[in-house]
């Protein structure tokens, strides 16, 4: 065997055998083993149709009726000292039956028939690497995959043209590809890319997205980045509008991250904020809302466009305690890892300032200083119970002493907020006035 099966894999293969039919591992859990990656996912093939599969492994998740596949996992939860889930361990074992795709809509397949042999299942994937079988007895290699392997390059099966016409998603899978195994593109792939890249129009952005933060959270993202850049792809993930307003200095940025990205570790939001940072914000502001992330992803996003420049220039306590304040810790947390990531990559002079902060927020921590407003002395119904606010104007009240008390850290005691909320609610000039820092 050229690729080292583990157990359930060789149990299920097995039991096929057993009942007469045929059983191959296929597919990128190959090419994982081959370049000494350790496969997550593992695929097998069978001329088995569904209800032979189903009666062999009535115990098997139906995973897709339509193009017969059934689902085993093998998943254990990996708890720490506490008992607590930290993590998982195990495999996914996907069975389906030969087929043949027919029909491919917004990079997805959308119609698929059966096809007898494992040389018909292969001739239809994307990609050589992709297209080798093996059995206990049996390695099928009809394109040459095994020495694209060897040579790291990524090659189509068949016209690489007519593969991304067929499905134009398979452009960007090249490239996450290349990138996650440290590959190149055949010439071919590379040459269809350039000449065919707008068919992604009709690609749903969902799926764009999908493929372009795997190129960036991969071992080789520099790599990807650069064939991004190069090929034009770029412009189908952030729109050809960004791409033709691009300027020189954003241009320098986008090449020094490409040549430096993989020195950071692969943190999927940091990655893809440290590219969003390279391009003024009210350029990148679409593509960020059109890439349709999920709701963290999209708020991490926004701040990086957003806040970082704020973040760099926040340099004392009461403007790093606001800046929290106004954001979360979540979100603040996260900008100083993006600030951490960017003076790796774009070797900025921050290291005194990311330190700095670091040392300001033990300091608050150390001596108990308020942040946030639950963190005062009072609440909203000692402000209801002293008769200075209603239960409508209570909240607002706090949070204006919680701005004074971010400069004033040793007025939260109960007396002097109750003073403090007095002066504000007589007193309108005050209450703007509230949390300036006054120096000579």
């Amino acid at each position: 065997m050229l690729v080292k099966l583990p157990k359930e894999v060789g149990r299920i293969m097995g039991a096929l055998q057993q009942e007469g039919f045929t059983a191959y591992v296929v597919g990128e859990c190959i090419s994982d083993f081959m370049t000494g990656n350790k496969p997550v996912g593992w695929d097998i093939i069978t001329d088995a149709r569904l209800e032979d599969m189903k009666k062999i492994f009535p115990e098997a998740e139906v995973f897709s009726e339509k193009f017969e596949v059934l689902r085993f996992e093998y998943i254990e939860e990996i708890k720490d000292k506490e008992g607590d889930i930290e993590g998982e361990n195990g495999i996914i074992i996907d069975l389906a039956a030969y087929r043949g795709g027919t029909g491919y809509e917004q990079g997805r397949l959308t119609e698929a028939s059966y096809v007898p042999t494992v040389e018909e299942d292969l001739a239809c994937r994307d990609f050589t690497v992709n297209a080798i079988a093996e059995s206990h007895n049996q390695l099928i290699d009809p394109y040459n995959g095994r020495e694209d392997i060897k040579n790291k390059l990524i090659r189509t099966v068949g016209d690489a043209e007519v593969r991304f016409r067929e499905d134009p998603l398979r452009m960007l899978r090249a490239i996450r590809m290349a990138s996650e195994l440290d590959f190149d593109l055949h010439q071919s792939v590379y040459q269809a890319i350039v000449a065919n890249h707008n068919l992604l129009k009709t690609t749903s952005m969902t799926r764009i997205r999908d493929e372009f933060t795997g190129i960036l959270s991969a071992p080789a993202a520099g790599k990807g980045l650069s064939m991004l850049l190069d090929t034009g792809l770029i412009s189908d993930i952030i729109g050809q509008d960004v791409v033709d307003r691009l300027n020189k200095r954003e241009m320098q940025d986008l090449t020094t991250l490409s040549k430096n990205i993989d020195r950071t570790q692969r943190v999927e939001d940091r990655r893809l904020g440290l590219f969003f940072s390279c391009i003024d914000k009210k350029k990148i502001r679409g593509a960020i809302d059109r890439l349709n992330f999920d709701e963290p992803t999209h708020q991490h996003m926004i701040d990086v466009i957003n806040d970082m420049p704020k973040l760099y220039f926040t340099v004392n306590k009461p403007a790093l305690k606001k800046f929290i304040y106004q954001r979360g810790m979540e979100r603040y947390e996260f900008l100083l890892s993006m600030e951490k990531a960017q003076r790796i990559v774009f070797d900025y002079d921050s290291e005194t300032k990311i330190k700095s902060k670091i040392y300001m927020l033990e300091e608050i921590r150390h001596f108990g200083e308020p942040i946030f407003p639950d963190e005062l002395k009072i609440d909203e119904n000692d402000l209801i119970a002293a008769g200075i606010c209603t239960e409508e104007n209570a909240e607002n009240m706090l949070c204006m002493l919680t701005e004074e008390i971010h400069t004033h850290p040793r007025k939260n005691t109960r007396e002097e907020l109750l003073k403090l909320a007095r002066l504000y609610s007589k007193n309108k000039l005050a209450a703007k006035l509230r949390g300036i820092h006054w120096t000579r």
